[in-house]
C-alpha cells in the first residue's frame, strides 16, 4: 500500500522490520522498488532472496525485468530472462517479453525490440506496441514508428494514445501534414483524445488540474508561482523542448504552451499550500511529457523540495535536480 501511494521509503522500512517468508511480500517489495526506479536496490533485494533460499516465481521475474527496463540495464535484462528458464524452469510469458521489449526500447534499440516482438511465441499486445511506439518517438525513429503504429492500430483502431504518439513523432520531425493526417484519422474513426489531468491531495482534499486550468479558487496565486518558477529554472539552464507542442506556431508561442501543463499547475499549488518540509505528491493520468519531466527536475532544485509524480507508467521521484528514473521512462 505504501509503495503504491508513492511512499517507497516507508514501505521498505516496514518490510525490513518483518520476518518475511512469503514470496508474495518479497514480490510486492521488489515490484515497488522497480516502479520507483530504484533498480539497484530491487536487484539487490533479488540477490538477498536467493541467498535466503526463497525461490522466485514468474511475478518475481516481472519485477526484476521491470527494474532493468526502467534503468536501461539491457544486458542484465537478457541475463535474467535467460536465467528464468535455465535456473528455475520458468517459461517466459508475454509479460516477461513485454519487459524485455520495454528495456530495449528505452535504451534506444527499437529495431532490436521490433525483431524480438516478431520472434516471440505470442501475439503482441497493444501495450507492447504502444511502449515501442513511444520509444520510437523519443529516438526520432519515424520509419520504425510508422510500422509499429500500423501494428498497434490494427489491434486497437480506437486507441487515442496511438494517434497522439503518431502525432508527437511527426510533430518532432516537423512533418505537419502527417500530424494533420493523424487528426483526420481520429475524426473519421470517431476517436477522442483522453483528456490530460493531474491532481494533488492537500489537507485531505483533492485538487484537480487540466492544461491551462484557471478554474481553481487560487488560480491567480498558482499562476504567479508558476511564472516565478519558470523564470528561476530558466536562469538555472532550463530550455523548453518545443518538440512536445503539437502545433505549427511560432517558437515563443510553443514555449508558452508548455508552461501550463496540468502537472506543473498541481506542483505550483503544492508549493504554495504545503509546508516547506513536505514532499509534494502528484498523480497524472497520462505519461509525463519529456519537457515537463525536465522542467520538474529543475523545479525540485530551485525550490529545494522533493516532488513525487505518479504518471501512467511509473513513479518519478525528483530531488535536487535529478529523477529516480535516471531519464529512462
Amino acid at each position: 500500500m505504501y509503495a503504491k501511494c508513492g511512499n517507497i521509503e516507508e514501505a521498505y522500512r516496514l518490510f525490513r522490520r518483518m520476518d518475511v517468508g512469503s514470496i508474495v511480500l518479497w514480490n510486492a517489495m521488489l515490484v515497488g522498488l522497480a516502479q520507483h526506479g530504484d533498480a539497484e536496490e530491487a536487484l539487490n533485494l533479488f540477490r538477498v532472496m536467493k541467498f535466503r533460499n526463497i525461490v522466485p516465481d514468474r511475478v518475481t521475474f516481472i519485477g526484476v525485468l521491470s527494474a532493468c527496463s526502467h534503468s536501461g540495464l539491457v544486458s542484465e535484462a537478457y541475463e535474467h530472462f535467460s536465467s528464468m528458464q535455465r535456473d528455475y524452469d520458468i517459461e517466459p510469458e508475454i509479460e516477461h517479453y513485454s519487459c524485455l521489449v520495454d528495456a530495449l526500447g528505452r535504451a534506444g534499440r527499437v529495431q532490436e525490440a521490433e525483431k524480438l516482438i516478431a520472434s516471440m511465441p505470442f501475439v503482441a499486445s497493444a501495450s507492447m506496441y504502444r511502449a515501442l511506439l513511444g520509444a520510437c518517438r523519443v529516438q526520432g525513429d519515424t520509419e520504425t514508428g510508422k510500422r509499429v503504429a500500423e501494428q498497434l492500430l490494427a489491434i486497437e483502431p480506437s486507441d487515442s494514445s496511438a494517434y497522439v504518439l503518431i502525432s508527437n513523432m511527426n510533430a518532432a520531425a516537423n512533418q505537419w501534414d502527417a500530424v494533420n493526417d493523424a487528426r483526420k484519422m481520429m475524426k473519421v474513426n470517431n476517436v477522442k483524445k483522453e483528456p490530460d489531468f493531474s491532481w494533488i491531495d492537500v489537507k485531505n482534499k483533492i485538487h484537480l488540474f487540466v492544461v491551462d486550468d484557471k478554474s481553481h479558487p487560487e488560480a491567480d496565486s498558482i499562476y504567479d508561482k508558476l511564472e516565478d518558477l519558470m523564470k528561476r529554472i530558466s536562469e538555472e539552464g532550463y530550455v523548453p523542448d518545443t518538440e512536445f507542442v503539437l502545433a505549427d506556431v511560432e517558437e515563443e508561442e510553443k514555449e508558452r504552451a508548455l508552461y501550463y501543463h496540468s502537472e506543473r499547475l498541481a506542483i505550483a499549488y503544492g508549493l504554495i499550500s504545503t509546508p516547506s518540509s513536505a514532499i509534494i505528491r502528484v498523480i497524472k493520468n497520462l505519461r509525463v511529457c519529456g519537457d515537463c519531466h525536465n522542467a520538474i527536475k529543475y523545479i525540485s532544485k530551485v525550490s529545494q523540495r522533493e516532488i513525487v509524480v505518479r504518471d501512467a507508467n511509473r513513479f518519478h521521484r525528483f530531488k535536487n535536480g535529478s529523477c529516480s528514473c535516471g531519464d529512462y521512462w
